[in-house]
């Protein structure tokens, strides 16, 4: 049955701060807190718990019988109180809405996940410590022949048209490689330096308001016309465009991978944009995660 990552996600509400903690563990313990659940849930009879507090390390512990006694023994070295309490006291429901979940998260899991045509690489730029870096690692991951570029790309962010002959799949469209008015137009760097220091009067703001237009986002929006997913680099940065990327993304049905790097969580994840996310990602599985396209 195929899954439906974004039901899945948008039920994701409650116990964000408790889940965000079993959400950051390494891949290894999310899979075998996923197993142990998927367990429990296949013989709930053998799941019958008497809860005795009991001492290991130090550290308070509950103690239960059946299979998931192993689990909580075990993942107490990597959770606090509070999270093993919740896995412990987890309702059925509860549990089958943390194995999902678990499994959104999963790099390896493509269940719902089909492989991109044309991938757009989203995130922030404006207040990015680095906006190119991460986007040139994955270029390189795929390869020059995935890359759009030169006339190709001239083509699309001029005229909104773009010929896939000889390109591999999935393309990876840069926003970098075309917001070149950033370093090609010097007028620009000082009205942007003067938009960010709240500098700008009426007639120069409606100079910046045209040039980020024409020479931004009109680019980006062809990018995203002919991309049938959005992968974000969600690092804390991001700013309305990468928003708004996202919601035209979200129009598209266009799959969104989120990829959770600089220490974000899921839970910093907006509640408006949750329903749209095909799959999230956790700092270096993305490559895990990608290869599943190569």
């Amino acid at each position: 049955m195929k899954m439906d990552t974004r039901k899945i996600i948008r039920e994701y509400v409650e116990e964000k701060e408790v889940q965000d903690e079993i959400f950051a563990l390494p891949y290894e313990a999310r899979k075998e807190i996923q197993k142990t659940l998927e367990d429990a849930l296949m013989n709930p009879s053998e799941e019958e718990q008497e809860l005795g507090e009991i001492s290991y390390g130090g550290i308070p512990e509950y103690k239960a019988d059946g299979k998931l006694a192993q689990m909580f023994k075990w993942v107490k070295r990597y959770l606090t109180d509070k999270a093993s309490n919740f896995l412990i006291n987890s309702s059925a429901a509860e549990m089958a809405d943390t194995i999902d979940m678990l499994k959104v998260l999963d790099p390896y899991d493509m269940n719902g996940i089909f492989k991109p045509r044309a991938m757009y690489l989203g995130g922030g730029i404006d207040f990015a410590a680095d906006a190119t870096s991460w986007r040139t690692q994955v270029e390189e991951f795929f390869g020059p022949n995935n890359v759009v570029k030169g006339d190709r790309l001239l083509e699309l962010v001029t005229n909104g048209n773009m010929s896939f002959d000889g390109l591999d799949t999935p393309a990876i469209l840069n926003p970098m490689r075309a917001e070149t008015v950033r370093e090609e137009d010097a007028e620009f760097g000082e009205l942007f330096k003067a938009w960010k220091a709240n500098e700008l009067d009426n007639e120069t703001f409606k100079t910046f308001q045209e040039k980020i237009r024409e020479k931004i986002v009109v680019q980006d929006l062809y990018m995203l016309k002919i991309c049938d997913t959005n992968l974000i680099n969600f690092d804390g940065t991001a700013g309305a465009g990468t928003f708004g990327e996202a919601q035209v993304s979200a129009l598209k049905n266009s799959q969104i991978f989120i990829w959770l790097t600089k220490g974000m969580k899921v839970s910093n994840i907006s509640p408006w944009m949750l329903p749209s996310v095909t799959k999230i990602i956790q700092g270096d599985e993305l490559w895990e995660f990608l290869s599943n396209f190569k």
